[in-house]
């Protein structure tokens, strides 16, 4: 059984031409024209998922050194500030899953298994009940309304 190799030349022209190159500058219309906003703000809430973060082990912190501590943490999460931060933070969230729902049915296969594939709404409807679902389970969960 022979070895298959790849041709490492095989993307190379017959003949080598010259390498057009142009100055950087910006798409015409930048910052009015395309979805800019929307890029940026997805990139800027990285930083406030670190600040949750940040937050969470704050917290872990206060956990481990006492009770006194934690509920000392605790009162200052109530500060109108840390409240505005996390109904931030939740907004974004929700703004950024269901931006993913809306990519995912872009990314299924037309079957899955013998089945053909839900139209795509149908799918992201689905997911959109599912998230809505899961959140309010969750803030039941961490209001102490179950469980």
């Amino acid at each position: 059984m022979s070895e298959l190799r790849a041709r490492v030349d095989a993307m190379r022209p017959a003949t080598p031409g010259p390498t057009r190159t142009a100055d950087p500058q910006p798409p015409a219309n930048f910052p009015t024209k395309g979805n800019y906003f929307g890029y940026i703000a997805f990139g800027l809430g990285s930083s406030l998922m670190l600040l949750v973060s940040m937050n969470i082990v704050r917290t872990l912190w206060a956990l481990m050194e006492g009770e006194a501590a934690f509920r000392a943490l605790m009162e200052s999460f109530k500060h109108p500030a840390y409240v505005a931060f996390h109904a931030l933070c939740f907004a974004w969230l929700v703004w950024v899953a269901l931006r993913f729902f809306s990519l995912f049915p872009k990314t299924q296969p037309f079957r899955i298994g013998p089945f053909q594939r839900p139209a795509d709404g149908v799918l992201v409807a689905g997911l959109y009940g599912i998230f809505v679902v899961a959140t309010l389970v969750v803030a039941a969960i961490l209001t102490g309304a179950i469980l």
